[in-house]
């Protein structure tokens, strides 16, 4: 049986959500489903994202505000070759970092609470700077133009697969490979899979 890793450490956990540029967000109304791809950014324990004022995303949200958002980091995709000899297709595997939060959703109105998390957002897919901070008056009219919306979460669930459950053979024939194929993403990779089998 697979071993999957299941993280708890808020750290970890942090560190993942400020990595990855979007997630998907899914909503429910009518017991029909509805996701959609969206930059975020988590602050202060609370994953905030934007869009319009009007639309089927608000709609839904004003209907029904349970919701479901996962973010998946892909690692590596490992051909089947990269762990066995035999030809088989089997031990092909897909490694990942995965997370899903589900909590409720709330319209945040504050203008001061909207400008901070925009400015997070900022921070976070514009690292390099380069722009006039968000708390600028020139933005008053774009923020107040601007829906935000913040999920609160009741449950968060993060699991990695980095290759745990490979034994001393498939692990040494695995690293053999990403070595030979050479990759800053397989470097990455073995690096990873290195910390998390300790």
């Amino acid at each position: 049986m697979k071993k999957i890793l299941t993280i708890s450490d808020r750290s970890v956990i942090k560190e993942m959500l400020d990595d990855v540029e979007y997630g998907t967000l899914a909503l429910c109304s009518n017991n029909k489903p509805y996701s959609l791809p969206l930059n975020f950014v988590e602050l202060n324990n609370e994953i905030f994202f934007h869009g319009a004022k009007k639309g089927k995303k608000i709609d839904l949200i004003k209907d029904n505000s349970n919701a479901s958002f996962s973010v998946v980091e892909s690692i590596s995709l490992l051909p089947s070759y990269f762990s066995s000899d035999k030809g088989n297709a089997c031990p092909a595997t897909q490694l990942y970092k995965s997370l899903i939060i589900e909590g409720n959703i709330q319209i945040v109105d504050d203008y001061d609470e909207k400008a901070q998390a925009l400015q997070a957002l900022m921070e976070k897919l514009q690292k390099e700077g380069q722009y006039i901070p968000l708390n600028d008056a020139m933005y008053k009219k774009a923020i107040n133009a601007t829906a935000l919306f913040k999920l609160l979460p009741s449950e968060t669930t993060c699991k990695f697969n980095l290759g745990q459950n490979f034994n001393e053979e498939r692990y040494k024939r695995v690293s053999e490979h990403l070595i030979k194929r050479g990759t800053k993403k397989d470097v990455a990779t073995l690096k990873l899979i290195d910390e998390y089998r300790k």
